[in-house]
């Protein structure tokens, strides 16, 4: 078969689907952290999902317009760190094959050449071992066989089959994989995708059903230290509008800095970057043109603020505001992702003009986060994602939305619920952003959960069932008592800087039970004041915040 037709892609788009929905718990099972929030399956799935309602509503005879729709409903859809790569390798592939009709084994070597190119640049800091050295190694092979095939079916199978090669050395590239005994969950969710679109290609009904992996042990990967110090943004103004230049001021800063985000749109680049320092980065700017909207914060220094606690106010306010339809536009507004009920209704004390339900195991897409921007009628609009997991997708949805957008890179709720506490509406956007920043460097976040299976962490070991304390990212307690768990955490996490712990209670707590657990630490910490709030949230039990 020398040549691949738009019918015979649109075949593989719906089997590459059908084989991830059948697969996406077995990929799910392969995440190294041993918590039941393991997603990278669910995640990818509705990525791909989202991407083939695109594609397959396009009315096209032209494979390369049908790549761009699956491309552009990848983007839309995306959740998740894994869904935001997989959007950028399907844009990268219909880049490489955009003004092909049907697909001979050239435009096939085009599109993973790249595939390769456009899914490490939305990375700023590559990690081997991972999907992206699957795709790495796939589109090597592509570009150095291509003279080898004429038959496109043919020449899918052997990039398949440097992909699962490639897949096995990932525990290699990557220690926490071998540690866990498992192969890298993105890179196995791509090759489920492939594999199901070969399928597909050859006209083949396959029966998928899921695939049965063994893990070992498990281990947390966490970096949560501050190693550049100063948040710098700036907007450039360039006659330049070629969109190398932005490229290639990406890998300068990058030499010096990482959380880059930069993006150009016709004559302007906006930037922002975390770096120690702000001058190299200030001075690479202005030799593409003039700057605007400087600013270059310290986010090692923590401003400890009194809490602003005016409930009952700052509910009418909310309400007033959302009775606006179509009032004068404000100065700020704020989008949040939260999960459960309670933990809702604390953010819509604080203000926050919209809310999409969301969280471990419940990433939104980029779609959902820019319907809720677009309601909303401010000159600046915040985005709190609230997991880590969220805060690619939601600079995509800040790149994607023609309003003043900025992501504040909050990972947890209780770092949300701190950014809103302290933040004043009357501040100037420069004092608005320091505040923000600010604020989420101010608390120390944790979670109650239990382990789905017996794992070992730092030669501790954890029986299937147990409950977990987890502290920044880090598993710092284990046991059958929740209250064991519990206190041992808050012991990690409280230090003589520490005033007040606020615990928000999952749909699996009682109020009750809640209460007496709050009594039982009283008595243990004398001098913290110790809150707690129903949040109903799903997965854990409890979420921690320590101020």
């Amino acid at each position: 078969m020398t040549n691949i037709n738009a019918g015979m892609m649109r075949n593989a788009i719906k089997s590459a689907i059908k084989n991830l929905d059948v697969n996406k718990e077995m990929v799910n099972s392969l995440n190294v952290f041993p918590v039941p929030d393991g997603d990278t399956g669910i995640n990818m799935f509705l990525t791909i999902k989202s991407a083939g309602n695109y594609a397959l509503a396009e009315e096209t005879t032209h494979c390369g317009e049908l790549s761009r729709a699956l491309s552009k409903g990848a983007l839309m859809g995306a959740r998740g760190n894994s869904g935001v790569i997989l959007s950028q390798i399907l844009r990268g592939f219909y880049m490489g094959i955009q003004d092909f009709k049907e697909l001979d084994v050239r435009a096939i070597k085009r599109g993973f050449e790249s595939s390769k190119e456009i899914a490490y640049k939305a990375v700023m800091k590559p990690t081997e071992g991972t999907i992206l050295s699957v795709v790495r190694y796939m589109a090597a092979f592509a570009v150095s066989n291509q003279s080898k095939y004429s038959d496109t079916i043919e020449y899918l199978e052997a990039i398949y089959a440097e992909g699962e090669r490639a897949l096995e050395k990932t525990p290699e590239m990557l220690p926490v994989l071998k540690e866990a005994g498992v192969v890298d969950s993105g890179g196995k969710g791509l090759l489920v995708l492939m594999r199901g679109a070969i399928d597909g290609l050859k006209g083949e009904e396959v029966q998928y059903t899921a695939e049965v992996v063994e893990t070992k042990t498990q281990k947390v990967v966490f970096d949560e230290n501050i190693k550049f110090g100063y948040c710098t943004e700036f907007i450039i103004h360039t006659d330049n509008t070629d969109q190398h230049d932005a490229d290639t001021l990406k890998e300068e800063l990058l030499k010096f800095g990482d959380s880059l985000v930069c993006v150009k749109v016709e004559d302007i680049i906006k930037v922002h970057v975390h770096t120690n320092h702000p001058g190299k980065a200030l001075e690479l700017a202005l030799e593409r043109g003039y700057l605007t909207g400087i600013k270059s914060d310290n986010m090692r220094l923590q401003n400890a603020e009194v809490r602003r606690a005016h409930e009952e106010e700052q509910q009418k306010k909310y309400e007033s505001l959302k009775a606006q339809d179509a009032g004068p536009q404000k100065e700020y507004g704020f989008v949040a992702v939260a999960s459960g009920d309670g933990i809702m209704s604390v953010f819509k004390d604080f203000e926050v003009d919209e809310i999409v339900s969301g969280g471990q195991t419940m990433n939104p897409s980029v779609e959902d986060l820019t319907k809720k921007i677009e309601k909303i009628n401010a000159k600046t609009i915040f985005v709190l994602p609230n997991n880590s997991n969220i805060v690619l997708t939601a600079q995509k949805a800040a790149e994607v939305s023609d309003k003043n957008v900025i992501v504040i890179p909050t990972k947890t709720i209780p770092q949300g619920i701190s950014a809103m506490i302290n933040f004043d509406f009357d501040l100037d956007l420069d004092d608005a952003i320091e505040t923000l920043n600010d604020a989420i460097k101010a608390v120390k976040s944790g979670s109650i959960t239990y382990a789905v299976r017996d794992t070992t962490v730092s030669g501790k070991k954890i029986n299937q069932g147990d409950y977990m304390g987890i502290l920044e990212s880090e598993i710092v307690s284990s046991s059958e008592d929740i209250y064991e768990t519990v206190l041992e955490t808050l012991k990690k996490g409280i230090d003589e800087d520490s005033s007040i712990v606020t615990l928000y209670a999952g749909q699996d707590v009682t109020e009750v039970q809640m209460e007496e657990l709050i009594e039982k630490l009283e008595n243990e910490f004398d001098d913290i004041t110790i809150e707690g709030l129903m949040g109903n949230q799903q997965v854990y039990y409890y979420l921690i915040s320590i101020e």
